[in-house]
């Protein structure tokens, strides 16, 4: 009887095999087609319910942009069989969702058991770049580095987490070792375009810009770099070239026809440095600067009635200088305990200037010492970090601790912030 059963056995389950895999071939001939609905109506009236038929049923449903139903059956795939490149699609579809802290735990928990897979550990270590955290993803793409020595995208990355970590020369050194294991690394060279012209090292910074434009000349990166880079030599005819391509590239910006505007003005083409500043108006109508460049302008042309008409936008549409005032205000009120009267101060210091990073500091520890809901303080925490991490160091380390504890607080009483 045992022998009958075991026969039984060996025949079905290659009929069983055979049966599923003429399944996927209808599958994939619908999906083909474009028909993913009548795919998933034969999938879901497949029978036995396998792990192959819940993967490939979340496989569409995410191709469609269906994450929520994609996650159902990829977990559902899951309690049938512990598959490694499930757990990993089950990490992006959480990426995809916005569950974020959910994907890194997929991630972390898959290079614990197997310290092997460097797809994951580059993931999770992206990952942590993106979340900042730069030194946890510096410790994993350095041992990145040491499984593989000759892969640029390493020392690239390991740049990019020195860089959020404020280590200026070891970053700049990072990229130089990524370009110097491959040559064409273009995100390396951009880096190190930028990494010299901070440094005004004028010789370096042109030789990697036209590195980068040689490999890709509509390189869009390159040709502003090429554009500011010619501006600021006063070389306004060859700025003008760079300006035109990136209009040709569909690159449309204020920075961009102001600067095409200027070029025109230096080289008295009145007439076309008019038209590009009021295209960059057209983008911006509260650019007070660009309304004191029109007003400057006419004044040229001793066109005083129109110079002044611009100047009065232009002292309409700026920011009154009084963010410093409001500060000082709001630090009064906070050290008497009015904590709302300081909110409303701090929030008019930082509305008044934009880069008053000890406004936005102040605003965020006020709202976390006078709202019971910390999510306004974490908003404005996770502001003041990635705006303004390299003003102050010990800030920087106080809003990221409180965004955890944030984080943690929520997680704890089962809901997720990001």
């Amino acid at each position: 009887m045992k022998k009958i059963i075991i026969i039984l056995l060996l025949v079905l389950v290659p009929l069983k095999t055979e049966a599923q895999s003429s399944v996927f071939a209808v599958v994939d001939s619908l999906l083909l087609k474009g028909n993913y609905q009548k795919a998933l109506v034969l999938l879901e009236n497949s029978e036995p319910k396998t792990f192959a038929i819940f993967e490939k049923t979340a496989s569409i449903y995410q191709s469609v942009g269906n994450e929520n139903k994609a996650l159902s059956y990829l977990n559902k795939a899951l309690k049938l069989e512990n598959s490694e490149t499930a757990k990993v699609k089950l990490a992006q579809l959480y990426l995809a969702i916005g569950l974020t802290s959910k994907a890194m735990g997929i991630y972390e928990n898959l290079l614990v058991k197997d310290t092997s897979n460097l797809l994951v550990a580059n993931s999770l270590g992206k990952l942590y770049v993106s979340q900042n955290q730069p030194k946890r993803a510096e410790k994993l793409f350095r041992f990145l580095q040491r499984k593989d020595t000759l892969n640029p995208n390493y020392p690239y990355q390991i740049g990019e987490c020195l860089d959020k970590q404020n280590k200026f020369n070891e970053m700049g050194q990072s990229y130089l070792n990524a370009y110097k294991l491959d040559t064409l690394h273009l995100k390396s060279i951009f880096e190190l375009a930028k990494f010299f012209k901070t440094l005004r090292f004028q010789d370096s910074t042109t030789l990697f810009i036209n590195k980068g434009l040689q490999i890709d000349a509509n390189n869009i990166n390159f040709n502003q770099l090429k554009a500011n880079d010619l501006y600021f030599a006063k070389d306004f005819k060859n700025t003008l070239t760079y300006l035109k391509k990136l209009d040709s590239l569909n690159y449309v910006s204020v920075s961009t026809y102001e600067m095409a505007g200027m070029c025109y003005y230096n080289l008295q083409e009145f007439d076309l440095a008019e038209t590009y500043f009021k295209k960059a108006i057209r983008l911006d109508p509260n650019d007070y600067t660009i309304y004191y460049r029109l007003a400057t302008l006419y004044y040229d042309k001793k066109d005083y009635e129109k110079a002044e008409h611009y100047l009065t936008f232009s002292i309409f549409t700026a920011k009154p200088d009084i963010d410093r005032q409001y500060l000082l205000m709001g630090i009064i009120h906070k050290q008497k305990n009015n904590l709302k009267e300081a909110i409303d101060d701090f929030e008019e210091a930082y509305k008044n200037n934009y880069k008053n990073y000890k406004a936005l500091f102040e605003l965020a520890t006020t709202s976390d010492l006078y709202y019971e809901d910390k999510k306004m303080a974490l908003k404005r925490f996770q502001q003041f970090v990635a705006k303004f991490k390299r003003n102050d160091e010990i800030m920087t380390t106080y809003a990221e601790g409180r965004i955890k504890e944030i984080k943690k607080q929520y997680f704890l009483e089962g809901e997720i912030v990001d």
